[in-house]
């Protein structure tokens, strides 16, 4: 992929080695933040899924899900925004952050929650 084609969130979420996704992920959010919204018990563990360590098949929905959320608002947000919209309680979450709701694999409203706040929709 060059740099001037960009491929929608989902596919590429779905089409990245899990990791090179979550390698992405620690460097953009953070090896703390991929540890909350995978459930990880260690916060070490996002790094050992960034070089060998295979991840179990749930966690890598969660990171594949966190991946297509990071990659929906940074595109247009920059990082800072997009850290602060991760960990911040959301009110089309139930005041939830987007972080938890990631952990538990809430796709539809998590997913809906970050267009929502791309495309300037109110809460």
């Amino acid at each position: 992929m060059d740099s001037t084609t960009r491929v929608d969130p989902y596919t590429e979420s779905i089409k990245l080695d899990i990791h090179d996704l979550t390698r992405v992920l620690n460097e953009n959010v953070g090896a703390a933040v991929v540890a909350a919204m995978t459930g990880a018990g260690s916060r070490t563990l996002p790094y050992k899924w960034a070089s060998t360590t295979e991840p179990r098949p749930e966690t890598q929905e969660r990171l594949r899900l966190a991946y297509r959320v990071w990659r929906t608002l940074s595109d247009s947000e920059g990082r800072n925004v997009t850290l602060a919209w991760l960990t911040g309680a959301n009110p089309l979450l139930g005041e939830a952050t987007p972080v938890t709701r990631i952990r538990e694999l809430n796709s539809k409203d998590v997913i809906g929650a970050a267009r929502a706040f791309v495309d300037d929709l109110p809460a």
